[in-house]
């Protein structure tokens, strides 16, 4: 990649992450786990935010686990005025994770980029620990 590319690139993630709905489809809910649920694709991505780790839990549209294996995903984080990429590795059955130079807090914001075996990149936005 471009010294030119990667400075516009981070530019348009953190739009993304800075504009209501840019790439939500749908109301975030409650997961499983205790993170925030959305869609992302056809899909839904569970995401958990503790310290400096994420945790993303991967489903199908019927909320059936999708296997890990194989994905790639990074999270463009927001949280006290300053901007971290986590990039998040398969971990097990659905579930990748990682941890960056953040520290999970009310009002962080993050856009996740999932690549699924075969399919195309796909984009949620989330405010983890702001479930309501």
């Amino acid at each position: 990649m471009t010294e030119t590319a990667m400075p516009t690139r981070r530019l348009i993630l953190a739009a993304a992450i800075l504009t209501p709905g840019a790439v939500r489809a749908h109301a975030p809910r409650p997961g499983p786990n205790g993170g925030q649920k959305v869609d992302i694709g056809s899909n839904h991505a569970e995401l958990v935010a503790e310290g400096n780790t994420l945790r993303l839990f991967l489903f199908d549209g019927d909320d059936r686990p999708i296997p890990a294996a194989g994905a790639t995903a990074q999270a463009v984080v927001l949280a006290g005025g300053r901007q971290a990429t986590v990039p998040l590795q398969p971990v097990r059955d659905n579930l990748m994770q990682g941890t960056g130079d953040f520290s999970a807090a009310r009002g962080m914001r993050a856009v996740v980029t999932l690549t699924l075996p075969g399919q195309r990149p796909v984009q949620a936005r989330f405010t983890p620990l702001d479930l309501g």
